[in-house]
């Protein structure tokens, strides 16, 4: 992995600029090498892009806050930069590759990513700690919709409390 210089100037960042950070947690670990070793089926066309790129290509995205798979389209206008940033060996998939991809992949991952996350966090030293206050912060994120003009059903009860609960920490 390429070691990055960061200094202090006055130029204005991309909004992706951040992903050189996560490329290089992400490099410092084993997650890519173990993902590639995992047995998933082998009938895929592009077996050039491993799993490995699909998973930090994907990962690139949740981390801009886009999970849509047609988002990876995005990439394709500097795919130089997102290759070095994440640390892809191949390619940028496309987005039918990503959603063929992970519908073979399915759920056979989840156990190796769960355990990749806690073994980044010690690797990384990062140890969760109370605030004064005793509590550990938690980042929960969910986007409620208002679907009052549709047919739909309203919240169920439990989740308009967690939406009130949740509101209550903004203030």
């Amino acid at each position: 992995m390429k070691t990055i210089h960061i200094e202090f100037s006055d130029e204005r960042l991309i909004t992706p600029s951040g992903l050189v950070f996560v490329g290089q947690i992400l490099g410092k670990s084993n997650f890519v090498k173990k993902i590639n070793r995992a047995p998933i089926s082998n009938e895929y066309l592009q077996k050039q892009i491993k799993n490995g790129d699909i998973l930090l290509t994907y990962i690139g995205m949740l981390c801009q806050g886009k999970p849509q798979y047609e988002a990876v389209r995005e990439m394709m206008d500097d795919p130089d930069y997102y290759k070095y940033a994440l640390g892809i060996a191949y390619a940028i998939p496309s987005a039918e590759t990503l959603r063929q991809r992970f519908d073979m992949i399915g759920d056979s991952l989840r156990g190796d990513i769960l355990q990749a996350n806690i073994d980044m966090l010690r690797e990384m030293k990062i140890e969760p700690a109370a605030l004064e206050n005793g509590y550990v912060p938690v980042d929960i994120d969910f986007t409620p919709f208002d679907n009052s003009k549709t047919k739909r059903r309203a919240f169920p009860v439990p989740i308009k409390d967690l939406m009130v609960m949740h509101q209550s920490w903004l203030i």
